[in-house]
């Protein structure tokens, strides 16, 4: 839909929070962290307004903003070219110097964390998985902190004619080791592409960025995933591209059995 300000015509996004006002604290802090990204060279919307009492729309908060050009994309026709993109706004986004709470790993609410995680249903060997959970149970190491989105998955960029025109879904921007951001995204290419697409973002993020992604923190976005991931996954990508669901688990195995080696 478009509205009318002062003459000129502005295509924007409505989006609502059918929750009902459970959901306030969600809206404000969506507002909030594009309000920090506002004006910094990445393609995000802009605020226009926001209903966080949900009084104009039947007590559903909800949010006004810019519409950004473009589509997502999921079957990419040079799928090396469109992870170099994803690799390139990464860099860029890990660049920024902006402010956000440090994030806090969710092995920290654990005493002992290995009794926290369970093997997927689907795992083929569930012994990679109970190595990687047991990585998960040393103090994490120290790596250096940057910007961080924290849902930097296919599924919340926009292209154009092969360029991404737009970054979405601002619910929780911390700052953190920047493999983390990586991490969450290669679980994704893992899980509904291939554990080999999920290398290549790694390498080709390591070679724009000219670092090394820390392997603990890469290991701890990969084991985000569980027995819903295939589920949720299958959400996210909602009819736009076929989807091997009873091949996510074991896609994702390798890509964790891959990162074990790195931590030698």
């Amino acid at each position: 839909m478009s509205v009318e300000r002062r003459g000129v015509r502005t295509f924007v996004v409505l989006r609502q929070y059918p929750g009902g006002l459970g959901l306030q604290a969600a809206l404000e802090k969506e507002v909030a962290n594009l309000r920090v990204v506002a004006g910094s060279a990445l393609p995000v919307p802009e605020v226009l307004a926001a209903d966080v009492a949900g009084a104009s729309t039947g007590d559903a908060p909800a949010l006004l903003m810019t519409r950004l050009p473009g589509h997502v994309e999921l079957s990419p026709a040079d799928p090396r070219l469109w992870l170099t993109r994803i690799a390139e706004i990464a860099v860029q986004l890990h660049s920024l110097d902006l402010p956000a709470k440090t994030l806090r790993p969710w092995t920290d609410s654990w005493i002992a964390p290995r009794d926290g995680f369970e093997v997927p249903l689907g795992a083929r060997r569930p012994a990679v998985w109970r190595a990687a959970f047991d990585v998960m149970g040393v103090e994490p190491p120290k790596d250096p902190a940057v910007f961080l989105h924290c849902d930097l998955l296919p599924v919340n960029l926009l292209w154009s004619r092969g360029r991404i025109t737009g970054l979405t879904d601002w619910n929780s921007i911390h700052r953190g080791s920047r493999a983390i951001d990586i991490g969450h995204c290669r679980r994704f290419l893992a899980a509904l592409y291939s554990p080999e697409w999920a290398e290549q973002l790694r390498s080709l993020y390591e070679s724009i960025a000219g670092v090394t992604l820390d392997p603990w923190w890469d290991l701890y976005a990969l084991l985000h995933y569980d027995d819903n991931g295939s589920k949720w996954i299958h959400g996210q990508v909602a009819g736009r591209r076929p989807v091997d669901v009873p091949g996510m688990t074991s896609r994702v195995e390798v890509a964790i059995e891959t990162t074990l080696r790195r931590l030698g």
